[in-house]
């Protein structure tokens, strides 16, 4: 077990932004392990978040731009992106999937960087691995957060190794919680809510920290 330090969480949906923002964009070294590359990754951006305490309120695009410049060359967001999109990825333009892609990624860093200014006196725990993958390009770490009140949340990171050799986790489950899954089904729901438009959808994304856009009305187009 690696004990990271301690960091804080005031509730599970902070913990699930935390954790989603350290997963899916982590990024490592090609000599690095899978669970050397969550330790490093919670390491720095703990760091970020102790620094950031002390100017986010004059300056929050500088915090933005830091965990930005942690997390994007980590994430495989193209990828991520597409799996959000899933059924409707590939009946989307050229255009579409590439403004998805921006939307989506500025959405992640913006919502998940303010998650992680909630954190201050909590246990980060990344647990040994229990035998070894089957799959040489495939793995998954497990991660603990004990709560001041003594609650364990877990959380399991899968992770999977690039073209390049860096492994990058492409999912994480928090409590139970499916992050991917949770996203496909708001991207999903918003598709349908306001049939099948994938402009207004994607034009809206931005406008909920959570990216849930699915009870807004549809704005009416003028002729």
């Amino acid at each position: 077990m690696v004990l990271i330090k301690r960091a804080s969480i005031g509730c599970l949906f902070t913990l699930i932004m935390l954790t989603g923002l350290i997963s899916t964009h982590a990024v490592a070294a090609s000599e690095e392990t899978p669970q050397q590359v969550i330790t490093r990754t919670a390491n720095d951006l703990l760091g970020t978040i102790e620094e950031a305490r002390t100017y986010y309120d004059q300056d929050p695009e500088r915090f933005y731009k830091q965990v930005e410049a942690i997390l994007e060359p980590a994430v495989d967001m193209r990828r991520f992106s597409a799996g959000v999109m899933a059924k409707y990825y590939r009946t989307a333009s050229d255009d579409q999937r590439a403004r998805f892609l921006l939307v989506f990624q500025d959405s992640l860093i913006r919502t998940y960087a303010k998650g992680l200014l909630a954190f201050s006196n909590e246990e980060i725990r990344v647990l040994e691995p229990k035998a070894p993958s089957r799959d040489p390009d495939r793995d998954s770490v497990d991660m603990e957060v004990i709560a001041v009140d003594g609650t364990v949340y877990p959380i399991n990171y899968s992770m999977r190794k690039s073209k390049d050799g860096h492994w990058r986790i492409n999912n994480v489950t928090v409590n139970g919680i499916n992050l991917g899954l949770t996203f496909r089904n708001q991207f999903d729901s918003a598709m349908q809510a306001h049939d099948r438009d994938f402009n207004y959808v994607i034009d809206n994304w931005l406008k909920s920290e959570s990216a849930s856009i699915v009870n807004e009305p549809k704005a009416e187009t003028k002729e």
